[in-house]
């Protein structure tokens, strides 16, 4: 090391003197503890506080670090000064005092001076005991200049220390620099979670905010329609008792006149034989009229509704304003407004080319057979629907809450996004999906399809009848049913091998109806466009029928459901399924 620099090492650079309880800054320069004191408290009133030497910020202040060695000068007889360099051609250690002669002498000037050090073992060749000078390319270790020339690294290329040293800060200057673009890839990432969270926060409250007030007016609506109704039978009801009071007046003049004429007939019994006869045929007719006198019937203390067609009108009017389909998409489309960065519409997939296979005849059902099979279901009752704090938390909550189905009608479904395979693309509205190559930026969750391409319904079933029909528009699908815990990961999440799924799979060539890995192949006559689901829970049977001109029975299951149900779907090879109203 040439002697100005090392001078300027042990040098404080404010003082321009050997260093007087010297302390290390975070940038690894030293100072004296009172010179650097003396320069920081003129920089108070600045913008933090700064190396004199490179000028590096730092803010807040640094905790000053002492920096006096701790090896003792090999020198020093007397005392034992702190030494500040190690001669590692000497091996000895010097205070700044007797490391003099090394920076003035020309015959100490190729002795090589490093911080001081109290062990120079590791700095030895363990062969021959020999400083370590040199760097050994194809070993990768540190060598002396005798095992270049006749120990184990003979003939192998070396290189200096300083080289290698250079080439070392160098190439983890490098990888520091990749390092910190990928910390700062960190920090962006975490700003736009941060940003994420803050949009989701605020479109639920937007959502909570509407769909508040959309219950609001339906509560309203209801009340007022409760008044209305009270008001009616209250009229009714008035009308009702004015009659009562009519009639009852009626009878008790009625009751006064046959009085009166008993009271005649009594004093005309007292009088002479001339005057009776006289006046008994006329008393005789107040009798006979008396007696003929048609009494009103009270009514019965039934309210009958038919006889009001005001009230039955407001009833009916009101009980359909929580059932219809216009009510659900409503309440969807005030959804649907607060979540505009949601998945696209999947585009209509043109499949004209659709193959017409040629398969062995099937049993068909009839128009007429469909009509007695809706007979013969159970009418199932409207379902009203129940508005807490907690049930407007997410969109499948809702639509769980909202009527589903009616008399006649099919099960309103809608898909749930946390079952969602990355392959596949929803519709805003939750009713179709569709298949793409390319995963889609869903966030993790342990409900989610991972292996196949699947999904589930927000809703489940768990008692009665149910029925739903699917438009199919590829040649790759699966529809059917599965239990709520049924695996997402590996082959056992196949809705066509899992003991806890049950489903009708489409493939190129053929259709089959899969469960636990039995496959049952059904033959077809034409290209499946649309299939209508059937499930009975109770009886544990779930029907699968192609709807065309007529319902054309495809495979029936038969078992006993000890869970509630969802329906399941699969898509493949671009393929897209739709729920039907």
């Amino acid at each position: 090391m040439e002697t100005k620099a090392l001078e300027e090492e042990l040098n404080c650079t404010v003082c321009c003197q050997v260093h007087q309880d010297p302390v290390l800054l975070p940038c690894q320069h030293r100072f004296c503890l009172k010179c650097i004191e003396d320069v920081w408290a003129q920089e108070v009133a600045q913008d933090g506080f700064s190396c004199p030497q490179c000028h590096q910020k730092f803010n807040p202040k640094p905790s000053l670090k002492r920096s006096t060695p701790s090896i003792p000068c090999d020198h020093c007889i007397d005392s034992q000064s702190p030494a500040v360099k190690t001669c590692l051609k000497c091996e000895t250690s010097f205070c700044s005092l007797h490391l003099k002669p090394h920076l003035m002498k020309e015959n100490f000037k190729d002795h090589k001076l490093v911080e001081p050090v109290t062990d120079l073992t590791h700095r030895k060749c363990p062969d021959h005991q020999k400083n370590l000078e040199f760097f050994c390319v194809d070993d990768g270790v540190c060598i002396c200049a005798s095992c270049g020339v006749i120990g184990r690294h003979k003939s192998h290329t070396m290189v200096s220390l300083d080289e290698t040293e250079a080439a070392r800060k160098k190439e983890i200057q490098s990888e520091v620099e990749k390092l910190q673009r990928v910390r700062q890839n960190c920090i962006t990432k975490q700003k736009n979670f941060k940003k994420s969270a803050a949009e989701i926060k605020t479109h639920t409250g937007e959502l909570k905010g509407k769909l508040s007030k959309k219950f609001s007016e339906r509560r309203k609506k209801l009340n007022e329609d409760e008044k209305c109704a009270l008001r009616l039978i209250d009229e009714h009801e008035h009308s009702l008792l004015s009659g009562i009071r009519d009639s009852s007046e009626t009878l008790h003049s009625m009751e006064e006149q046959m009085r009166l004429v008993d009271v005649e007939a009594q004093n005309l019994m007292q009088e002479d034989s001339i005057s009776f006869i006289q006046k008994s045929m006329e008393l005789l007719s107040k009798v006979v009229a008396a007696q003929k006198l048609t009494f009103p019937d009270p009514p019965e203390p039934v309210l009958n509704l038919s006889n009001l067609p005001q009230l039955k009108k407001l009833m009916e009017e009101s009980e359909m304003s929580y059932s219809t389909g216009e009510e659900r998409r409503q309440i969807h489309d005030c959804m649907e407004s607060t979540c505009e960065k949601g998945p696209a519409e999947p585009a209509s997939i043109d499949y004209t080319q659709k193959k017409q296979l040629s398969y062995l005849p099937v049993q068909t059902m009839t128009v007429a057979d469909e009509k007695r099979l809706k007979e013969a279901r159970p009418k199932s009752s409207i379902m009203s629907m129940i508005a807490t704090p907690k049930a407007i938390k997410q969109q499948n909550k809702v639509l769980e809450r909202l009527p589903r189905e009616s008399e006649g009608e099919l099960s309103w479904l809608t898909l749930d996004p946390n079952t969602a395979s990355k392959n596949l693309v929803l519709s805003l509205n939750l009713r179709s999906v569709r298949y793409s190559e390319n995963e889609q930026r869903y966030p993790s969750n342990p409900q989610r399809f991972k292996t196949y391409s699947q999904i589930l319904c927000s809703q489940s079933m768990f008692c009665g009848q149910h029925s739903w029909l699917v438009e199919t528009d590829g040649s790759w699908w699966g529809i059917g049913i599965a239990y709520k815990n049924i695996q997402k990961t590996s082959s056992n999440s196949d809705l066509r091998r899992n003991s806890q799924a049950w489903c009708l799979y489409q493939g190129i060539s053929s259709l089959r109806a899969c469960h636990n890995g039995k496959q049952t192949p059904i033959p077809l006559k034409s290209f499946i466009e649309k299939i209508r689901v059937h499930l009975n829970y109770e009886e544990g049977t779930l029907a699968f029928y192609q709807v065309a001109d007529t319902l054309t029975h495809l495979h029936t299951f038969k078992t006993v459901f000890t869970e509630p149900v969802y329906p399941a779907f699969c898509c493949e090879n671009d393929t897209r399924l739709q729920l039907l109203n």
